[in-house]
């Protein structure tokens, strides 16, 4: 018995941490993290009883397995409503969390009064600790828990799986064979009336089937760097399919360019569907002669349209349809810009690093006669030669030690991925290119294909040699930038064998011309961030939370009024601003902040209204934050905004 619960309270943490940090691919469902943490409180607590040497204990044991026999139904109501596209109204989700707090209130009664339970006393079977109780009048509450979600969420699958398109019939088979299981189990358990618990194994079920409803979501989301950004464009459309041209989904622009979308069904073919058409015949000529652009008129608009296949490591997934209008080049440059950031932002260490790479590769294609269109391509291509980093863990890209043969390998995937991430959004080849053959050697030696001499694109080896450079000039997680003499020595060493001697030359002439060592990234200058709360244990909270980040200087404000005090005596580079504070609340605040400067402002409020977005962003302000605060938002908020944000 007691291996038993000790298995499963072991497979229900597993299941956490599983969830948890494997799927760093798409954000985390927070109703999915609470109810695997919940299950796994459960389990612990059902191991606990088992061991329980007294009444005492295992009255306190059973408490913790009643928190998922309490909250876990609604969790899974409102994650089957999320699956399900359905919005909840805040003032029911308050009922359902209201009801189930009013009924764990009557189980933390146990051992205190006989509402709940009307006695209980400890018994042995099979080495194990068994409470044996006889219910009191308020257990009947606990049984509209029990079945009322139950039925709730049977009813709302059967809705979904008749009437919603756009929802996959694999995530919702998925969520009703759990629930007959569940459903199953339990009724099965109490009909052989045994007193060994089923619902520790029915967590663990449950585990699993999250696990795979996780892995589901990243199939339809493969591209979702890209669609947070992109769903909103007025002048690119993406159709999402998968290998056997099964619908996966697409963006607002594509119902508006193709209506016929809109009859197309999650997890089924496109093949037979009226008005698709087109569509399939750009994927069977895809397949035929590999044609991958197309051209598509809709009232009297015209649109250039490209298939290509969606790979992860290698892997083909599906299709990506592009769909787009004919002037897009500033949208391109925006594009380009923002994957740019996105690589360097996740490691914090190498901040800069793709456009310190572009500058130097300018400058070198300058110096060999390139043409202004050249070097703006080339400039671009050094933009984006890491955007395949995108895909490998930010754990192995900020390891500040050695990394192990495999966490080599998965480092040099990055270039085979930037180049088909950047065959999709492209319109210059050279891009592709130079992302996927940065890190070939001039000796043949690199990766991923092996290429030697002038046989490695002349765009990558003069980002091979702008990256290095770079990489030996720039701070580490690990060190600090090395020394100009010893960055010369290392390019001569590496003429001929991991550089193009020509242009090795080149940077080595750039280098010399450089006396005062400009060329490298800059020293970190501190930036400074205010923090405004009238309470005082707020203020410190955020300073405590940023002391392990040494690139800032907090400085705190008691009220409005001080803080406008302080940015007439210095200058910030951000300023977090409570809402709500006595005398000049943190909106007054932001009014008179704009009057006379431009520095980024974030407020933080504990009011959850949407529309209060919308009035923030009326004064000025430049994001906002809900209270209570994760501490690694306020790092990520604080990195972004002091980073990305100009001012004056």
């Amino acid at each position: 018995m007691i291996t038993y619960y000790a298995t499963m309270a072991v497979l229900a943490l597993a299941g956490l941490l599983l969830l948890l940090c494997s799927y760093e691919m798409k954000k985390l469902n927070h109703y999915s993290a609470m109810v695997q943490l919940l299950m796994t409180i459960a389990n612990g607590g059902y191991l606990a009883l088992a061991l329980s040497e007294s009444i005492t204990e295992a009255a306190l044991a059973n408490k913790l397995c009643y928190l998922g026999g309490c909250f876990l139904p609604p969790l899974w109501l409102l994650l089957i409503c999320t699956i399900c596209n359905f919005h909840m109204p805040r003032y029911i989700k308050m009922f359902l969390y209201g009801y189930s707090f009013i009924v764990y209130g009557m189980v933390l009664s146990i051992g205190y009064s006989d509402f709940y339970y009307e006695s209980m006393h400890l018994e042995q079977y099979m080495g194990a600790s068994v409470l044996a109780h006889t219910y009191g009048p308020g257990h009947a509450f606990f049984y509209v828990i029990l079945y009322g979600y139950l039925i709730i969420q049977i009813v709302l699958l059967i809705y979904t799986m008749r009437k919603k398109k756009a929802v996959s019939r694999k995530n919702l088979w998925a969520l009703i064979v759990m629930e007959i299981v569940n459903v199953g189990s339990f009724i099965l358990s109490r009909w052989l009336d045994s007193a060994i618990e089923i619902m520790p194994l029915i967590y663990v079920l449950d585990s699993v089937a999250l696990l795979y409803l996780q892995y589901r979501g990243f199939l339809y989301n493969v591209e979702e760097n890209f669609a947070d950004n992109f769903a909103k464009q007025e002048t690119y459309g993406y159709l999402m399919l998968d290998n056997q041209w099964r619908y996966l989904g697409c963006n607002p622009m594509v119902e508006k360019i193709i209506p016929a979308v809109a009859e197309c069904v999650i997890d089924r073919s496109i093949r037979n569907v009226s008005g698709m058409e087109t569509v399939n015949g750009w994927l069977k000529q895809y397949h035929a002669a590999g044609k991958e652009y197309y051209e598509y008129e809709y009232k009297e608009k015209h649109y250039e349209c490209r298939v290509e296949r969606i790979f992860y490591r290698e892997h083909p997934l599906g299709y990506m349809v592009e769909l787009r209008e004919d002037t897009v080049k500033e949208l391109f440059i925006q594009t380009v810009t923002a994957l740019s950031e996105a690589v360097d932002a996740k490691d914090r260490y190498t901040s800069g690093h793709s456009k310190r790479v572009a500058e130097y590769a300018r400058k070198i294609a300058e110096r060999m006669g390139k043409s202004k269109e050249e070097q703006e391509e080339i400039y671009r291509a050094g933009l984006l030669h890491d955007v395949g980093k995108i895909r490998i863990p930010a754990e192995i890209i900020n390891k500040p030690g050695k990394l192990t043969d495999e966490e080599y390998d998965i480092i040099k995937i990055h270039p085979v991925t930037g180049f088909h991430i950047l065959q999709g959004i492209s319109e210059d080849s050279i891009i592709a290119i130079a992302a996927k053959y940065h890190h070939e050697r001039y000796d043949g030696k690199g990766y991923p294909n092996g290429l030697a001499g002038e046989n490695i694109p002349e765009v990558a080896r003069i980002l091979g040699v702008a990256d290095s450079y770079d990489a030996m000039a720039s701070n580490r997680s690990y060190r600090n930038s090395l020394p100009q003499d010893v960055v010369r020595k290392e390019l001569e060493k590496g003429k001929g064998t991991q550089f193009d001697p020509v242009i090795a030359d080149i940077m080595l002439q750039m280098m010399k011309e450089d006396t005062a060592y400009t060329m490298k990234e800059a020293e970190t200058v501190k930036k400074r961030v205010m923090t405004v709360d009238d309470e005082a244990i707020n203020n410190k909270i955020i300073i405590h939370i940023m002391k392990d980040e040494p690139r800032y200087e907090m400085v705190a404000a008691g009220s409005g009024k001080e803080a406008l005090q302080l940015l007439e005596q210095q200058s910030f580079d951000l300023i977090l601003l409570d809402v709500k504070m006595p005398e000049m609340d943190g909106m007054e605040t932001l009014r008179r902040i704009r009057e006379n400067y431009r520095i980024p402002v974030v407020l933080m409020t504990s009011d959850k209204n949407l529309e209060m977005a919308t009035e923030f962003a009326a004064l000025g302000c430049d994001d906002y934050i809900t209270k209570p605060v994760l501490p690694l938002l306020i790092k990520e908020v604080v990195h972004t905004m002091t980073e990305r944000t100009g001012n004056s």
